[in-house]
Order: structure tokens, then sequence, then C-alpha cells
């Protein structure tokens, strides 16, 4: 019985760590714009809120984007830092999310949220218009 457990546990593992590479290989290998609209729709959320003023540091976005998709945030998450920074940054320059600095160094110090306008915008459902005239 116990073997049993065991088994089935290291093949749940296993599953997840299968999911997990997939949605971070799906989330790499998206264009800038595509990977924008994942982004501000995590933005939009509940599942990444901080807290309503504060915004959220990009690897809670990260973790949000891959752990929706049923994998596990860790450290295999690494290549989606680069094209995520990139992906807050379009949206940032067409208005729709706001990045602040907070205390802390390094990337994840920045604290992101989402603006009147990207909510308008994700609700008219014109994010691609305005994501790719942002470059």
């Amino acid at each position: 019985m116990i073997a049993l457990m065991l088994f089935r546990g290291n093949e749940e593992k296993k599953e997840r760590e299968r999911v997990t590479r997939e949605e971070i290989d799906r989330l790499a290998s998206l264009p800038p714009e595509k990977l924008a609209l994942e982004v501000l729709l995590a933005l939009a959320s509940d599942g990444v809120k901080e807290g309503p003023a504060r915004g959220v540091r990009m690897l809670a976005i990260i973790k949000h984007l891959v752990e929706s998709a049923g994998g596990s945030f860790g450290a295999s998450a690494r290549p989606l830092f680069s094209p995520t920074q990139e992906a807050l940054q379009r949206l940032e320059h067409a208005n729709l999310v706001l990045g602040s600095a907070s205390t802390g160094a390094g990337m994840d110090s920045t604290r992101w949220r989402i603006t009147t306008s990207g909510e308008q915008t994700l609700a008219d459902g014109d994010i691609t218009t305005k994501v790719a005239g942002s470059e």
C-alpha cells in the first residue's frame, strides 16, 4: 500500500514537472504582444494580487502564469524572466500597466499594476493593437 502511494506521488510529480516544462516553453515561445496579453490578464486576475495599491512583482506574475496552467513555480521558470520583463515594458509603453520602484535590489524590485486604461483595453478586447503600436 505504501509503495503504491509513493509510486502515485512520484507519477504525479513527474506529470506536474511535464506540465510546468510545457507551459514555460509555450509562454517563452509566444510573440511579445501575445505574452503581453497573458501578463495583462494575469495582472487583472484576482490570483496575482498582493495589494490593490501596491502592485505585484514580476516573479509573482510568472508564478501565476505557470501555476494557473497546473505547473509549479521554481528555478525552471528562469527562461520567462526576460520575455516577461519585455512584455511588461511593452504594456507600460502602451499605458496599460504602471511600474513603481520599490525598496530592494534587482530586476524584481518593481511592482506592477494594471491601469484604468489597461482594464478598459481588456474590456474592449483591443490589446493587440495597443501593444503592437508601443514598440
